[in-house]
């Protein structure tokens, strides 16, 4: 299956509660961890050579915001791995590809908000 049907399906079944998103996560090959990182970097991805994608997201966030980057990150593996397989740079928050991942990530969190 096509990477982006398959982060669109598991986009429509994140559930709301606390971690557990990060559970369904890994049936997409998609595999978080949650550690220390610098307080200026929120989280990160990349995709191994066997084809998982890793998200790293700082330990330090709320549990909110590890959310909104876990979904973030996501984005970025639906939408620009594909095209761009590696991103390389500091203070990529104001490029084009990251206002938009933000922008997705927000309304998504929105979306399950409101059920």
């Amino acid at each position: 299956m096509e990477v982006k049907n398959d982060i669109d399906s598991f986009l429509e079944n994140i559930q709301d509660t606390s971690h557990k998103f990060y559970e369904l996560a890994k049936a997409y090959d998609i595999y978080p961890k949650i550690t220390k990182l610098s307080s200026q970097l929120w989280g990160f991805v990349y995709k191994s050579s066997y084809g998982n994608y890793y998200i790293i997201i700082n330990k330090n966030l709320s549990c909110e915001l590890q959310k909104k980057v876990f979904i973030h990150e996501v984005k970025h593996i639906r939408d620009d791995m594909p095209s761009k397989p590696y991103f390389i740079g500091l203070n990529m928050q104001y490029s084009s590809f990251e206002k938009k991942a933000d922008l997705f990530a927000l309304d998504k969190m929105n979306l399950h908000q409101k059920r």
